[in-house]
């Protein structure tokens, strides 16, 4: 009982820290992009939905049964259809309203998560901009929470001990990055809590191939799937594992040959049924959405190691440095000797590959974690901002890491110096993390561990996203009365889209401007800008603000001097 009140209150607390602070966020650059790819998946599925019950007709003479049905639809078509077809292009701008799914260019977009929470937006009635995004980043942390628990499902049954679970919990919560992006990252963040769900589900499915399972692992991977398609590798590693178990005479024939065909039968079901792109022509559609992913077309430069570089021509170590500089020193080292353990008793095994559910799992994890970074790096993929849209990977990378803890654990009940000494250090880093995220919030998106260099802002993007514009033009309209606000970007940041995060009565205050006689503030992220040196704004600015983390500066504001 002490365990189930244990672990129920721990997500309570995670909870309620979310519900207290996921206001304070500001708004990423990609958040209107996903938002109006939800809104025209929405609006063409309302359409035709609308479509279907006017083709669909009813008749006094129908039989019962159809005339149940149809009168159900009817109502159905006449209550939400319009609603939702006029929510979702009444809450967007115009040029997207207008759009339709096989002209919009980010259609082979998974809107598994973004089309309900358009759908969810419209029903509840939030209109108000500021409203919007603020929900939206409620959900994008309850999806996240999602994940989280998935972990700590995958480590309990792994280990075999809820409070390991729960650990590895923490450790996820502790990765002061993702925790940020866990409020407004509703591509990468949210495919990383899909993907967990679905490793959960893929370890109780390999593990004991049944018909509930394949149903359970069939819906998870298809939901992942339809958030990013990155996802197949799911049912891939799904079917090869179970090949290997059945060469290994470790399953069952029959049963798991149909458990494998229930599966990828429910998989793709779902896949379609939850994507409305590949309605029109499925096999073709998948095909370009995986080939598009592969080659994805951003042709910009990254800033990386001090240098730019375009993201179709980075080097092989941009995603192995990137994780390295960005998660808690901790974590990587628990990683490498979890590596080191795991691949050592592959090797050992030879051909068998593993020997018992725990080696299986523990070669599952480093597999989910390996494979995708391979990919990419032998693919030559276009990747940018960090390494994020590799997060899904993060949960395998915990769970082998879990693995290093535990092998240096060990396994003697005994309390022993060694014990002591890792208690220590692990109470110490996760303390650490924690009060520095405690500093940084909300800004806890520009962490970096002690193996990046000093001078950050010349060697790698920081604030990519242009979180901190939120609190820049509020303390722009705190410290300025003017009836008319002019203000500007001075880099390649998202500045008008923060205005959506400002009170209505406000943001009419607002106005964005490019032409420098007119605007007054000039306010600059640094990203895309080569030239770094502050001192080339002395001679028409004088520095009026800045956000600063550790001792980076992320975003400064500039007042031009009057004439």
């Amino acid at each position: 009982m002490l365990k189930y009140a244990i672990q129920i209150l721990f997500f309570l607390v995670l909870l309620v820290v979310g519900l207290c602070i996921y206001r304070d966020y500001g708004i990423s650059s990609d958040e209107p992009f996903s938002r109006a790819n939800g809104a025209v998946t929405l609006k063409y599925v309302a359409e035709r939905f609308a479509r279907i019950y006017r083709d669909y007709g009813i008749s006094s003479d129908e039989p019962f049964s159809r005339a149940n049905e149809a009168v159900t639809l009817k109502y159905v078509a006449e209550r939400f259809a319009p609603s939702l077809i006029k929510g979702a292009a009444n809450s967007l701008p115009s040029w997207v309203a207008r759009s339709s799914l096989n002209e919009w260019p980010d259609r082979d977009y998974g809107i598994a998560f973004e089309a309900p929470a358009v759908a969810l937006e419209v029903i509840l009635g939030i209109s108000n901009q500021k409203n919007v995004y603020m929900f939206r980043h409620l959900l994008t942390f309850l999806v996240a929470l999602s994940g989280i628990f998935a972990v700590h499902r995958m480590v309990e049954r792994r280990f075999s001990d809820w409070r390991i679970g729960l650990l590895a919990a923490l450790f996820l919560v502790l990765t002061p990055r993702l925790f940020a992006e866990s409020f407004y990252n509703s591509k990468d963040v949210v495919f990383m809590a899909f993907f967990a769900i679905a490793m959960n589900t893929m370890i109780k499915f390999v593990l004991d191939p049944s018909f509930r399972s394949a149903l359970l692992h069939g819906l998870a991977s298809a939901v992942a799937i339809d958030v990013r398609i990155m996802a197949v590798i799911l049912p891939t590693a799904t079917v090869t594992i179970l090949i290997i178990r059945l060469l290994k005479r470790e399953l069952p024939i029959p049963l798991t040959c149909r458990a494998v065909a229930g599966y990828l039968a429910a998989a793709c079901i779902f896949v379609l049924m939850m994507w409305p792109w590949l309605w029109s022509d499925p096999i073709g559609n998948i095909v370009q959405a995986f080939m598009n992913m592969t080659k994805f077309r951003w042709p910009g430069e990254v800033r990386y190691m001090g240098r730019f570089v375009l993201a179709s021509d980075l080097p092989w170590h941009y995603i192995p440095v990137w994780i390295s500089i960005t998660t808690p020193l901790l974590y990587l080292g628990l990683f490498i000797v979890g590596a080191f353990n795991t691949l050592r008793n592959i090797a050992s095994r030879g051909m068998r590959l593993w020997n018992g559910d725990e080696e299986l799992q523990d070669a599952i994890f480093l597999g989910l974690f390996a494979t995708p970074i391979l990919a990419v790096i032998l693919l030559r993929s276009v990747l940018y901002d960090g390494w994020r849209q590799l997060y899904f990977i993060y949960p395998a990378f915990l769970l082998v890491a879990i693995g290093g803890w535990i092998s240096l654990w060990g396994k003697n009940l005994a309390w022993t110096i060694r014990k002591s000494v890792l208690a220590v250090i692990t109470a110490i880093s996760m303390v650490y993390t924690a009060a520095w995220m405690w500093r940084a919030h909300p800004f806890q998106n520009v962490y970096f561990n002690t193996l990046a260099w000093t001078d950050l802002r010349s060697q790698y993007e920081l604030d990519y996203w242009g979180l901190a514009n939120r609190k820049a033009l509020e303390y722009i309209l705190n410290n300025d009365k003017s009836e008319v606000v002019y203000v500007q970007a001075d880099s390649d940041t998202p500045l008008a889209t923060a205005f959506e995060m400002i009170d209505e009565q406000d943001r009419r205050r607002l106005k964005y401007s490019d032409d420098p006689n007119l605007s007054r503030y000039a306010i600059t992220n640094y990203r895309g800008v080569r030239d770094l040196d502050d001192a080339k704004y002395a001679n028409d600015y004088v520095p009026f603000y800045r956000v600063q983390v550790d001792d980076e500066v992320i975003l400064s504001v500039f007042h031009r001097k009057e004439p």
